[in-house]
């Protein structure tokens, strides 16, 4: 059974639709096609295609997969999961691209960075249900705490701010990062807050105080991603030197190094059980691990193909609860659901 994760772009004509995209999704490869590459031969049975009438960037599943939202340039949708129906389309404007989002974990709510700060929105119905201010620019990467009731945002300008859900207010803002923070993540039971971004180094904070527990070191270059698996004792990151590392945070071992993308890995996820991980990078292609021995188990292609014949890089990827299907985003006008 799978989790799910998020968007993050790398490529410096993605900043110039990230600027608006989120202040600049780390440069470290070519930019986004300018105009609309041939699609890849891979939306045939049994993979599903989804039209989002724009171009799609980031996806998740609800935590009880019953849907799952997709969001992008011009685009913020909640499909139905069996169905694929649309339950619910979000008033974005093409200026603010939604370059990443997240539900609450009792499904009700959708946050999505803007400038400044976080828009939440109510799943149901579409309409905006909040904002939570304080960042000077656009968050680059958000993560609701396990209860619901934290949501952390991690700032351009080296900070991680906590609001407090219920009343839309700061609660703390952690310092200590040199540079940009791309990816933020809680651990299940809540008590840790994992950061990292440019400057390659993975964070533990203690969230009830604020402080730094542990500082993870050896990727060589920045961290674009992070997930914790289910039972907390491991933490997968993802970075520009296209490794897919495996952390003890408890036991403090030597991580595992996952090798295996051709660039940029920009996003992983474990799944519900503990027993597989999955990652998305600039080669275009979403990779399932086996945590067991760190092998990889299978390649799914990616859907747009550049000019040069290179494949787009993968910016979101989702893998629904029960462990059925995986939904890729990698900037075409749909996204690919795929069995597993």
């Amino acid at each position: 059974m799978w989790g799910m994760t998020a968007f993050r772009s790398a490529r410096p004509a993605a900043r110039a639709a990230a600027a608006l995209l989120a202040i600049g999704f780390v440069a470290a490869c070519d930019g986004w096609p300018a105009a609309a590459p041939e699609p890849a031969p891979s939306c045939a049975a049994p993979v599903r295609c989804v039209a989002v009438g724009g171009l799609a960037t980031t996806v998740a599943f609800s935590p009880n997969g019953s849907r799952y939202a997709v969001g992008g340039f011009g685009a913020l949708h909640v499909f139905d999961t069996a169905t694929g129906a649309t339950v619910a389309s979000m008033p974005v404007r093409d200026f603010e691209p939604v370059s990443h989002l997240v539900f609450s974990p009792d499904g009700s709510r959708l946050a999505t960075p803007v400038e400044g700060g976080v828009r939440l929105w109510d799943t149901g119905t579409g309409r905006p249900a909040g904002t939570l201010t304080g960042h000077s620019r656009i968050p680059m990467d958000l993560a609701f705490s396990p209860d619901g009731t934290l949501l952390a945002g991690a700032g351009h300008n080296g900070v991680v701010r906590l609001w407090s859900v219920a009343t839309n207010k700061t609660v703390a803002v952690l310092t200590g990062h040199t540079d940009w923070v791309g990816a933020v993540a809680f651990s299940p039971d809540g008590t840790t807050l994992a950061s990292a971004g440019q400057d390659g180094l993975v964070r533990l904070w203690q969230v009830a105080t604020g402080t730094v527990t542990a500082t993870l070191t050896g990727h060589e270059g920045p961290v674009q991603d992070l997930a914790f698996a289910p039972g907390g004792r491991l933490l997968a990151s993802a970075g520009n030197d296209g490794t897919v590392r495996i952390w003890d945070v408890a036991g403090g071992a030597a991580p595992h190094v996952m090798s295996g993308h051709d660039g940029v890995v920009y996003t992983v996820a474990y799944s519900a059980d503990g027993a597989s991980l999955a990652s998305g990078g600039w080669d275009g292609t979403v990779r399932l691990w086996r945590a067991a021995d760190h092998a990889q188990a299978a390649l799914l292609p990616g859907w747009i193909r550049e000019a040069d014949g290179h494949m787009g890089g993968v910016s979101g990827v989702a893998l629904s609860p029960d462990g059925h299907t995986v939904a890729i985003a990698d900037g075409a006008d749909r996204v690919r659901l795929w069995p597993v």
